[in-house]
């Protein structure tokens, strides 16, 4: 009953931090658009898609602890997809980070399928903190990027796939 009792307010105390990380989300996302590169922008869209659609699921289906949260899933899901994508194309590392958080993240709700004993509190830090790390890889990227701006470096952001079929097809 202890056990119990002490989730209940560890989640309730998780739950008082929700208006200052939506904050801290919004502030970094906009900084992200207003200064990052073309990849950091992008992974700022990315992350806003899924907080849409975390917050449409919730309407429909209230997140839980004690079950597989499906609504997390399915925003896990497009992160892993968004950044995936972003990493294929990106000369960046922080889209191969955030595509190994997404999966961490993946792996939490795979084990809470797998275990119905995994506490829900280990369950909710598990689908919720890589997310928050991703957001501060995405801050670091943007600073590097007004950094080499300002050092009058050139940004090269995307990777050029045709140049090196061209030099496949020379050798």
């Amino acid at each position: 009953m202890l056990q119990s009792g002490l989730h209940v307010g560890l989640l309730m105390s998780l739950n008082q931090l929700v208006i200052p990380y939506a904050t801290f989300m919004a502030v970094s996302l906009g900084a992200v658009a207003w200064r990052g590169g073309a990849p950091e922008r992008l992974g700022a869209v990315v992350m806003v898609v899924m907080v849409a659609f975390q917050m449409t699921m919730e309407k429909f289906i209230p997140s839980e602890f004690n079950n597989v949260d499906i609504s997390s899933l399915g925003t896990d899901i497009i992160g892993l997809v968004g950044f995936g994508a972003i990493a294929l194309h990106a000369r960046r590392m922080w889209p191969l980070w955030a595509t190994a958080l997404q999966i961490v993240c993946l792996g939490a709700h795979f084990s809470r399928w797998a275990s119905i004993t995994m506490s829900p509190v280990a369950y909710a830090l598990i689908r919720s903190v890589p997310t928050a790390v991703i957001l501060l890889l995405l801050l670091a990227a943007t600073v590097r990027c007004v950094v080499a701006r300002r050092r009058g470096q050139v940004d090269v952001p995307w990777q050029d796939w045709s140049m090196l079929a061209w030099h496949r097809g020379r050798n």
